[in-house]
């Protein structure tokens, strides 16, 4: 059975809550996923919490392993006006990544965003670096749209950043051929 269609027995998730935003800000404080997100500034704790009781249209899931440990975070910010989401993930702790447990948060997410909640498009943004997340998004079924040059802002550089996406009928024609 392949990834796209795998049972969901190693990785879960879980709507996000209060209990989640120690270890998720010490996440979003490490230099490797400020890189990948283009983060400019510490966040704490207070601004964290801020951001995630402000966020009404973004459905915010922490990513569980088996023993319930907390290894990362998805989000879904969500345009009903468009039926569409904007999409972010990310694996947290340093010592899960590379095991599938992303892919497999991923294809949960799709489900959730395709068939529970009737989405016609999910879209993400990628760093041209970040080859590891773009060939898993290409095998989800993702298409790249284009680049947004010199779209982010670092420092004294400006950053390109590659823009993904998906379509309802994409997703389930992946979803049919893996039957």
């Amino acid at each position: 059975m392949s990834e796209l269609r795998k049972p969901q027995t190693d990785a879960l998730l879980l709507p996000y809550a209060i209990e989640h935003d120690a270890r998720t800000v010490a996440w979003l404080n490490l230099s490797d996923l400020q890189a990948t997100f283009g983060l400019r500034r510490s966040v704490t704790p207070e601004s964290h919490r801020a951001w995630v009781d402000a966020a009404s249209d973004t459905h915010i899931y922490a990513i569980v392993d088996m023993q319930r440990k907390h290894i990362g975070n998805v989000l879904l910010k969500i345009s009903e006006r468009h039926l569409s989401a904007y999409f972010q993930i990310y694996i947290g702790d340093s010592s899960e990544r590379g095991q599938g447990l992303g892919a497999r948060a991923l294809a949960e997410t799709l489900r959730r965003a395709f068939c529970d909640m009737e989405l016609h498009r999910v879209w993400l943004h990628t760093f041209a670096d970040n080859i590891r997340a773009e060939a898993l998004y290409e095998k989800f079924g993702f298409k790249r749209e284009g680049i947004e040059r010199d779209a982010l802002r670092v420092g004294d550089q400006f950053l390109s950043q590659t823009r993904w996406s998906l379509l309802r009928q994409e997703w389930l024609a992946v979803e049919e051929s893996e039957r």
